[in-house]
């Protein structure tokens, strides 16, 4: 999940600067301390993939939230040094976003006024964001009793075909998950302060 929460921003709410020649007349959504979400910010994070959606019954509302955590992040990552993506890494983003879109990519990206300059700049962000939490929460060491622990209360997680894995047989993937499950609760914890911290609106919703 947090990946992909990681996982999103378009234009000139997170990048700054509008396609050269174009006009918009664009819908703010949500405006995040002194940056605004424009309707067209969260089209583009939907098409190109840029946002999760697992289970969401409105998918436009659940990336608007993952887009105001972005640009928190984001503005967070400006005031320090943080690590720069290679540019490997940015071509490898560039292509998922693309595959994700596939058939309706043109389409995402005439319709959203973006060009292949936002990709890449949309990219770099992307994995700066991952690059930054990689850094700050990076996933801490989980004992036997707490991996057995995670085992004994997730154990639908640990069938298979209907049939219990044993604990020695789970162990390894019950200490995997008990870790990311306690770092992406230290990130949602983070991503709370930083929401209290700053004043977020959403002109669209009176």
């Amino acid at each position: 999940m947090i990946r992909h929460m990681v996982c999103t921003v378009v234009l000139v709410a997170l990048l700054g600067v509008p396609v050269p020649g174009q006009t918009r007349l664009d819908r703010v959504m949500a405006r995040v301390g002194t940056e605004s979400l424009f309707e067209t910010d969260v089209k583009a994070a939907l098409g190109l993939g840029m946002v999760e959606l697992t289970g969401s019954l409105d998918p436009q509302t659940a990336a608007l939230e993952q887009l105001i955590d972005r640009q928190l992040m984001l503005t967070e990552i400006l005031r320090s040094v943080s690590p720069e993506p290679d540019a490997a890494a940015i071509d490898e983003e560039v292509q998922r976003m693309r595959s994700y879109a596939a058939g309706t990519l043109k389409s995402v990206m005439a319709t959203n006024g973006i060009d292949d300059v936002f990709l890449r700049r949309a990219a770099r962000d992307t994995l700066r964001i991952q690059l930054y939490l990689d850094t700050r929460f990076p996933e801490l060491a989980v004992s036997d009793a707490e991996a057995q622990q995670y085992y004994n209360n997730n154990q639908s997680a640990f069938s298979r075909n209907g049939v219990l894995m044993t604990f020695d047989q789970a162990a390894g993937a019950a200490r995997e998950q008990a870790s990311r499950d306690r770092r992406d609760a230290r990130i949602r914890q983070w991503l709370e302060g930083l929401r209290r911290r700053t004043e977020i609106t959403r002109p669209t919703a009176r």
